[in-house]
């Protein structure tokens, strides 16, 4: 396998690592909405959808460090490698909108 194969190859893994955050990231976002939806007035459903939209950056580490570390021990260091710029970029960003909240 020459050497611009194998770049390739492990191009497209950190890709599908990526895309693999960000999809777990909507899938966590999907359910918060799911929670906010009964919500009538501030009750449970309303504190659920609270903590896992502000907590967003907290609780990815949740889902993200145990497939890194799966992807690691079935020797996929580059899958790993995308998960963690993923969730890397996910979490700038979400840390940059509360931010702009904040400092108004």
């Amino acid at each position: 396998m020459s050497a611009e194969v194998q770049a390739r190859s492990a191009d497209k893994e950190i890709a599908k690592g990526i895309a693999s955050c960000f999809a777990l990231n909507l899938l966590h976002l999907g359910i918060a909405w799911l929670f906010l939806v009964p919500a009538k007035a501030w009750d449970f459903f309303a504190s659920v959808t609270v903590v896992l939209i502000a907590g967003f950056g907290v609780l990815q580490l949740v889902y993200v460090v145990p497939l890194v570390l799966n992807a690691r021990k079935k020797g996929r260091p580059n899958f790993a490698k995308g998960m963690i710029i993923g969730a890397s970029i996910a979490l700038l960003l979400s840390a940059a909108c509360w931010g702009s909240f904040y400092w108004r």
